[in-house]
């Protein structure tokens, strides 16, 4: 039988384990939160797909043409970064409000607040796979060819997750407590995609003297160490591989400390 803490509880590792094994509750939730978003719409979450390839489409031959770039190469490039992009935004802009839009269900039941959190993954992830099919669809349309290098991708989106739920863990708690998180948060993120190889490659950058803006980026490398593998299949470099591994050592200390410092007050404060 899984035991749960009480509502102010200090959460434990083993908290996080039994809300885990609640996964049929979380992921059921998370569905029906994407589906509440279309509800009464004849296409439903298709809608996700004809928006994403449009954007996609529609920047693409701007930019592409804008930029001097092959189209066979900066379309799948765009392509699978703005779908990245879309799950580091929605981990920290959206993820600020996943206890708050939990609120009902934290102050009438007894499940581990955890997953709410896990909940919250639930739709980033399901988007994320839509935005895999059109990726999929323009490299076939483009004719590039995906080896067994790609695969590669695998471990390196593992990495990917487990950042974007640290990054999930700090917000969701910060974001109770403090309200226009959100707001800053989606102000912050705006500006850093102007500032991230998203719609922009790096040799860009190196050709004209801004090889900093990447370097010092962080989320260049979270975004790298699925891009990589993905156009190329091959591993990502070993320095993407590092910082990507360090940056989530620091976020998961990080995460730790803010959970320790505001779990217990989470359901007075909502």
């Amino acid at each position: 039988m899984i035991t749960y803490n009480s509502a102010n509880s200090r959460p434990s590792l083993g908290e996080f384990v039994s809300a885990a094994k609640l996964w049929r509750v979380w992921l059921h939730m998370g569905v029906q939160d994407v589906k509440s978003r279309f509800r009464n719409s004849v296409l439903g979450p298709t809608w996700i797909l004809i928006n994403l390839a449009a954007v996609i489409a529609a920047v693409g031959l701007i930019y592409g043409r804008l930029f001097h770039q092959p189209m066979n190469e900066f379309l799948p490039f765009l392509t699978i970064g703005l779908v990245i992009w879309s799950f580091i935004t929605s981990s920290l802009v959206e993820g600020a409000s996943a206890f708050i839009v939990a609120e009902g269900y934290i102050k009438q039941f007894p499940f581990p607040k955890i997953i709410y959190l896990y909940r919250a993954m639930v739709p980033y992830v399901i988007v994320f796979s839509i935005g895999l099919v059109i990726f999929f669809v323009c490299m076939a349309l483009y004719r590039r060819q995906i080896g067994w290098g790609a695969l590669w991708v695998m471990p390196g989106f593992a990495l990917f997750l487990l950042i974007n739920f640290f990054h999930l863990v700090i917000v969701a708690h910060v974001g109770v407590r403090f309200r226009d998180l959100p707001h800053l948060l989606g102000s912050l993120i705006q500006i850093a995609f102007y500032l991230t190889p998203v719609i922009f490659t790096v040799a860009m950058l190196k050709d004209r003297g801004l090889a900093f803006i990447y370097m010092f980026n962080p989320l260049y490398y979270l975004i790298e160490i699925i891009r990589y593998p993905l156009l190329n299949s091959a591993p990502p470099p070993l320095e993407v591989v590092c910082v990507s591994l360090g940056y989530c050592v620091v976020m998961g200390i990080v995460a730790v400390l803010v959970v320790r410092k505001m779990s217990q007050r989470i359901v007075y404060v909502l």
